[in-house]
């Protein structure tokens, strides 16, 4: 039946050069085409061909079709490869890119994905078709193979890496009956989820649990085909892309060292001369730091030209890339756990403090809290990493006589170098900083740098005037007695002593009218007594002016003081 087969593959690939030259020759070679979405990734990094991951070469593919024209070539960090029968002008190809997960570098492990966009492209000019399930008869006379199909093998059994079956997408088979055109879109992530926190499991801490997720979902009608696990948005790989395909099925045969899909387009009537677009997130993982070797991608398409007056026409073909080396990012210096290498973070001063620690693939340095980028602190450490100890450090401060600095040494503020007081000397100049030129006792010694204030001028003192009323009755009554005397030779006796100790007794201040009471003796018909009588009146006047003289001076007095201490 494949001699059969092989057979009427030429008839009608001379039938269809005889269509070619009716109606114009098509292209020599057939361009690959690819989706027009671009594959979006956050979290991860595509890895550099070259440097981070190469190979690739093409060989022959598992149907061992040795007519297929295969191609592979790098353009940029996209390897692109595929293959087309000459024959019959039915094309499969190829886009591959690399990406490795940022997630990786807390984890004992380095997470890959490829990204595999493959498409499989009947030549409708010549009434090529995709190859779909047929009835039994149809199952009985041919050999009928997947529309698409695509193999991944890993090296050594899995020893350079493995396949993470259970994460790829599709990661199972699955049926879809769009029969219309849709937008289908998948994403693989893996990452922490930091909504998650425990403490009884050694995989969870601060971080969260670590979470992967593959999800394939027809875009047009918001519906998820395969979802599984928890998408983590910040370590994401995702696409999408429109295709018209009929009713198909995708089976998949998935293991740690080798992966299978088969995409197989359902009997539903329908022709099938669109193309078959899949794409395919391949996950792999390996040891840190240590390679990924696929060691065979395998592609593959099978085509179908109807012929209702002989056998029908089937094209099988494939191609192979093999030997693709994937490593881990060049600038990936540590994972979480490492130990620092003795170089890192090395530094002066406080700076020989930094903690080293790993950051998303680098060694940072952390520094202690008493760095400075410029020194300010006056604590006798090295603050700002340059070897020297508060320099150039200085505080403005000041004394009674002007401003100046104070240095910091050491940690230790020395003294300020402002002017200081000195001793008041005769120079014309304020030398003590009290506001005053040369008040010193021995510029002036004959007049005291002292002031005082004037003393006010006492308050005038109005003259009271006593009125004193004389009793004088007592001189009647000895007018009355000189006339009953006897003998007015006798002398008239007065009581002195009594009058003189009542004008010596303390008294106030009179107010109002006095009336001083003198008692007098008749002197009988002498002038000598009358002369008596005149010094006693003018002693008693005396002693009263005196008196009165004290008590006005004590009055000033105490309103001078009273003054004095207001003031």
């Amino acid at each position: 039946m494949r001699k059969l087969d092989i057979i009427i593959g030429i008839l009608l690939a001379l039938l269809t050069h005889a269509a070619y030259a009716e109606n114009g020759t098509p292209p020599d070679e057939v361009e690959s085409q690819i989706s027009e979405t671009d594959t979006s990734f956050v979290g991860a990094r595509i890895l550099k061909q070259g440097d981070e991951v190469w190979g690739g070469a093409a060989h022959i593919g598992p149907y061992e079709d040795e007519g297929t024209d295969g191609y592979a070539f790098w353009q940029g960090d996209t390897l692109f490869f595929g293959g087309d029968n000459p024959l019959t002008g039915n094309t499969i190809d190829g886009v591959a890119e690399f990406y490795w997960f940022e997630s990786s570098i807390p984890k004992s492990a380095d997470f890959y994905v490829m990204v595999l966009k493959v498409k499989s492209s009947p030549n409708i000019i010549a009434d090529w078709q995709l190859a779909q399930e047929d009835g039994w008869l149809g199952e009985f006379l041919y050999n009928i193979l997947p529309a698409q199909y695509v193999d991944v093998v890993m090296k050594n059994n899995g020893d350079a890496g493995a396949l993470r079956w259970d994460w790829s997408v599709p990661f199972q088979n699955y049926k879809w009956e769009p029969v219309k055109t849709i937008n289908i879109s998948q994403s693989y992530s893996a990452g922490y989820d930091t909504t998650v926190s425990g403490q009884g499991d050694a995989g969870v801490g601060w971080k969260g649990e670590f979470k992967e997720a593959g999800v394939l979902a027809d875009a047009s009608a918001g519906v998820a085909i395969q979802s599984k696990g928890y998408v983590n948005e910040q370590y994401k790989v995702s696409s999408q892309y429109s295709v018209t395909l009929f009713k198909w099925e995708m089976v998949v045969l998935g293991g740690a060292d080798q992966m299978t899909w088969n995409l197989i387009i359902t009997k539903d009537g329908s022709t099938a001369n669109d193309s078959a677009y899949h794409e395919y997130f391949v996950v792999m993982q390996a040891p840190q730091g240590e390679q990924v070797w696929l060691e065979d991608i395998h592609i593959g398409a099978s085509f179908r030209n109807p012929n209702i007056l002989w056998f029908d026409g089937w094209d099988h073909i494939s191609m192979s890339i093999g030997d693709i080396v994937v490593n881990p990012p060049i600038d990936i210096e540590c994972y979480e756990g490492d130990l620092p290498p003795k170089e890192t973070c090395e530094g002066e001063g406080v700076c020989a403090d930094t903690l080293p620690i790993c950051a998303k693939g680098k060694w940072a340095c952390i520094p202690p809290e008493t760095k400075e980028d410029l020194e300010v602190s006056c604590d006798g450490l090295d603050n700002d990493c340059d070897g020297l100890i508060d320099e150039d450090l200085f505080d403005s401060c000041s004394s009674p006589c002007g401003k100046g600095l104070s240095q910091c040494v050491l940690g230790t503020w020395l003294e300020c170098d402002a002017p200081q007081p000195l001793d008041e000397v005769c120079n014309g100049l304020d030398d003590d900083c009290d506001g005053l030129v040369d008040n010193s006792p021995e510029c002036y010694p004959e007049v005291p740098d002292i002031w005082f204030e004037p003393e006010p001028e006492p308050e005038p003192i109005e003259e009271e005037v006593v009125e004193k009323e004389w009793d004088w009755s007592a001189f009647d009554e000895v007018e009355e007695e000189k006339e009953d005397a006897p003998d007015p030779a006798e002398p008239v006796e007065v009581n002195w002593s009594s009058t003189w100790a009542d004008v010596q007794q303390p008294q106030e201040e009179p107010e109002g009218e006095v009336v001083y009471t003198v008692e007098a003796a008749d002197a009988s018909g002498c002038n000598t007594e009358s002369g008596k009588s005149g010094i006693g009146f003018a002693l008693i006047f005396l002693l009263v002016y005196a008196f009165g003289a004290v008590m006005g001076y004590n009055a000033r007095k105490r309103r001078y003081e009273k003054e004095e201490n207001n003031s």
